[in-house]
């Protein structure tokens, strides 16, 4: 595939916009997991966190940090198929994160996860569609 060809930009696109979900998962999981809990309750979107209130937080990153190490596995492993499904499963993730958000009085930044839900979609379809396969 001639490195010139739409085809090669678009599969290009796939695999770099599946390493930002791929970094963005880890990041969030070390962050959330190791560094910072409850800093990362208020970016999840509960500004009101305590320490008592933010105990689940490294369980929920933690999932996250395991879904990127996945992501970038299946990226080296050339398993477009597979992480388009993947990343349509991981929507799950993300819809039960913002229906926490609805049901917690002070939840806010359900647009930032509907919005990460819908790009997943996207993606994750794409993924499993792209005909024109890997990269050269």
């Amino acid at each position: 595939m001639a490195a010139s060809s739409l085809p090669y930009f678009y599969s290009l696109f796939l695999d770099s916009f599946s390493g930002l979900i791929g970094s963005l998962l880890v990041y969030s999981g070390i962050k959330g997991t190791f560094i910072d809990p409850l800093q990362w309750s208020v970016v999840f979107g509960l500004p009101h966190a305590t320490a008592d209130t933010s105990t689940l937080m490294p369980s929920a990153t933690g999932r996250n940090l395991g879904a990127g190490i996945f992501v970038y596995t299946l990226l080296l492993q050339r398993e477009r198929k597979v992480l388009g499904i993947f990343l349509l499963c991981w929507t799950w993730a993300g819809i039960a994160d913002t229906k926490v958000l609805f049901e917690h009085p002070q939840g806010t930044n359900t647009a930032a996860h509907m919005r990460n839900i819908v790009l997943l979609l996207v993606i994750g379809s794409l993924l499993i569609y792209d005909e024109a396969g890997t990269t050269t």
